[in-house]
């Protein structure tokens, strides 16, 4: 397995609301549904850093699912300029792994 691990650091509110407008109305659904894929966690730190965290089943699978899920056209008032990309991409294998059974943590806590 693959993990690929993007920074976004100094976002503006502007950029974090694009982003999220982006992510839970298209992209979500677009890179979920791909071949290969395995987990995904938006992480936030107080200062307003937040990390996109994917698992996928291969480097391969990871990579042209990025291609598909980019290429799902932008929804009627999205500017692609306004969605902010990372700052820097980097991506681990997968050593190992732990998972708590799924009713303990597929909601999203709030």
């Amino acid at each position: 397995m693959i993990a690929r691990v993007g920074f976004f650091e100094g976002l503006t509110e502007q950029q974090k609301r694009a982003q999220e407008d982006n992510a839970n109305l298209r992209f979500k659904a677009a890179i979920t549904a791909q071949p290969g894929f395995v987990a995904l966690f938006f992480l936030e730190r107080p200062n307003g850093d937040r990390v996109a965290f994917s698992v996928w089943d291969s480097q391969k699978a990871m990579e042209e699912a990025g291609r598909r899920a980019n290429a799902t056209p932008l929804l009627p008032g999205q500017r692609g300029e306004d969605i902010p990309g990372p700052n820097r991409v980097e991506v681990w294998e997968v050593r190992d792994h732990f998972v708590a059974p799924e009713a303990a943590w597929s909601k999203p806590r709030r």
